[in-house]
């Protein structure tokens, strides 16, 4: 949590003006640490308050603070984690339907730490089966200085902490002197990073055969949720996957997705 003290009255100006300006809506359990993360955001632009933030999201030209107040909130998702539902889902059915040179999205990567956990399942998969899916995996995120720390695949001892001690040995290459580490060249040529906003128009995308977004959509209201969910699914190839986080409520009701219950686990698919 923030040092510093704000006013209730003022966070909750903020909170509105995300969800009328920006169409964000931060759960509840992502509240406690919102200021923190923006807080820097008052410092830079000599504002003395959450609700002179709020003003100034809502003035006209402001396309440079809104940016970055995007790129402060979605700052935090740089785990290794993928979540056990997703896991179960990935290797208990999609990763063997897929086909061969299959084009995998990864929405929402923060630093890459999410991007190469899905590499290292792939990998992993392979190992298992003896097969070789050459899978083409694409990584964005909304925060170009992200990407950068995504692409240079090197991370501190402290952020390695999350990521399984089996995959640290097979993936990472490990510095003896500090503890930290690049991930091994066979991840990092499985992967492509590029700076993408969600609420552009997807026409300078490719088709994909699976969507994985765990957590970006849970931001957005549920109007701006339902355009980007039927802008998902035209990318999607005929019978493409699109997974979601379980804390994620995805309607499938006139966007092009049917859900699907499969023993692996819950997932979506493209109506062909």
């Amino acid at each position: 949590m923030s040092s510093v003290s704000h006013d209730i009255e003022d966070f909750e100006s903020l909170l509105l003006t995300l969800q009328n300006s920006l169409g964000v809506v931060v759960p509840d359990e992502q509240r406690g640490d919102l200021v923190e993360r923006i807080e820097p955001l008052l410092a830079t632009h000599q504002l003395d308050s959450l609700a002179s933030l709020a003003a100034s999201i809502q003035a006209d030209q402001a396309e440079e603070i809104k940016s970055e107040v995007l790129d402060a909130i979605s700052h935090g998702q740089s785990s290794w984690d993928l979540s056990p539902e997703i896991k179960s889902i990935l290797h208990g059915y999609v990763f063997s339907e897929l086909s061969d040179n299959a084009r995998v999205w990864i929405v929402g990567c923060g630093q890459g730490q999410l991007a190469y956990s899905v590499a290292m399942e792939v990998a992993a998969y392979e190992q298992a089966t003896s097969t070789d899916k050459n899978f083409k995996l694409i990584a964005t995120d909304i925060s170009s200085d992200n990407i950068k720390y995504a692409e240079s695949a090197t991370y501190s001892k402290q952020q390695l902490k999350g990521l399984r001690e089996e995959y640290k040995k097979l993936f990472v290459t490990l510095d003896a002197k500090d503890g930290s580490g690049k991930i091994k060249e066979k991840i990092r040529q499985s992967l492509s990073f590029s700076q993408y906003d969600l609420n552009d128009d997807f026409q300078s995308l490719e088709p994909v055969d699976l969507i994985i977004c765990p957590e970006t959509l849970v931001y957005f209201s549920n109007d701006i949720k339902a355009g980007i969910l039927k802008r998902l699914s035209g990318l999607l190839k005929a019978g493409g996957i699109f997974l979601a986080g379980s804390n994620q409520t995805i309607m499938s009701s006139g966007n092009g997705l049917e859900r699907v219950e499969h023993p692996a686990g819950i997932f979506y698919r493209q109506k062909s």
